[in-house]
């Protein structure tokens, strides 16, 4: 395969920015020719075309699933091709940063209102993926695209299955990222489901809740905590205890205590967030909602900083503003209070005039 530059064209598509590496491919940013806009353009590595074609049809495999699904929380693709034996995919470009980025940022957890959001609308696109039968099974803050305009957008179905379809894995081989994976995708023949995705939710909101993850160490340590269902809930937060039932409700080690769906953990975290105690319906809470849901993300993230045309841009917060004026109305206040101090005590100069002569 041709080395990858700025320039190249492959398909639709000119690049023009190296943007990153993950497990399975590189990501470019690009410009599509006949609609002159930017995208993102994923090309599988080089490592994996040399091996026994899995991954090339993981790869198309993943294009085909995320152009089935249609919904403002996950990332569009446009186009597949191969060009010159190098298979790509042409996605909508999100203009941001990962929720991992913000995240690792980060010296405090997140506030209640936050992580309520960000569950409600990762639960939101999940709804939409689980219905047409796909189960991420990778779900991770790595994997959730937030863009400049504050809507979350879940990315990277490479691991992704369609229920009851034929697995591209080996079936003895736990599938996904060991930290958030939920506790039976460990046991040898287990296929990921449904539930599954939502346990890796809950892992991202204790993440979010506590700020670090519920456990650490060997893979062996961290499958053992998953498994043991030993996640401390005590620790300082800025959540109140009913987004934390949320969080442990979809942390249960035993699937069957789960929610019951992405719609279930939708409609909650919706209720939290309004304040509604009161008993609901399994009306399903569509996408209709996300983009003003998600667009007050950019209130509590706004101390972020976004790249812009190769540019770093820092945001503030409001608070941090106010903090600012306040600053700035105080070194003003007393500087006016000097001046009044200083200028009312300051000694008069008299000018005496010289005695008259006598005559």
């Amino acid at each position: 395969m041709t080395e990858l530059a700025a320039g190249r064209i492959l398909g639709p598509v000119v690049l023009e920015r190296f943007l990153g590496e993950g497990m399975v491919g590189t990501v470019w940013l690009g410009r599509h020719r006949s609609l002159d806009i930017p995208v993102a353009v994923k090309v599988l590595r080089d490592d994996k075309l040399r091996q026994d074609g899995r991954y090339r049809e993981r790869f198309k495999r993943e294009a085909r699933l995320a152009a089935t699904l249609d919904h403002p929380g996950i990332v569009r693709v446009l186009d597949f091709g191969d060009e010159g034996g190098a298979p790509y995919m042409v996605m909508e470009y999100v203009d941001g940063t990962s929720l991992d980025w913000q995240i690792k940022r980060r010296k405090d957890p997140f506030t209640d209102q936050t992580v309520l959001r960000i569950l409600l609308s990762v639960a939101q696109a999940l709804r939409c993926a689980h219905a047409q039968g796909v189960i991420h099974r990778d779900l991770k803050p790595a994997n959730l695209l937030l863009s400049s305009k504050g809507i979350l957008k879940l990315a990277d179905l490479g691991l992704a299955r369609i229920e009851g379809g034929a697995s591209l894995t080996h079936e003895r081989v736990a599938v996904g990222s060991p930290a958030y994976m939920a506790p039976e995708c460990f046991q040898e023949g287990h296929v990921a489901d449904a539930a599954s995705d939502l346990y890796s939710l809950g892992v991202i909101g204790y993440y979010l809740t506590f700020g670090r993850l519920p456990y650490d160490g060997s893979v062996q340590d961290v499958m053992r905590g998953h498994l043991a269902g030993s996640a401390d809930f005590t620790l300082p937060t800025r959540c109140q205890p009913r987004t934390l039932a949320l969080v442990r409700k979809l942390m249960a080690v035993d699937k069957r205590r789960r929610p019951a769906d992405a719609n279930d953990v939708a409609i909650e975290a919706r209720h939290l967030l309004s304040g509604d105690d009161s008993s609901h319906s399994r009306k399903a809470v569509g996408s209709s909602g996300n983009s003003s849901d998600l667009a007050d993300l950019t209130k509590y993230l706004a101390s972020s900083s976004s790249e812009v045309d190769g540019r770093t841009i820092l945001h503030t917060t409001t608070r941090e503003r106010r903090m600012v004026w306040l600053i700035l109305v105080a070194v003003v206040a007393l500087a006016v209070i000097g001046m009044l101090y200083y200028g009312g005590s300051a000694p008069t100069a008299v000018s005496k005039s010289p005695p008259a002569a006598s005559p």
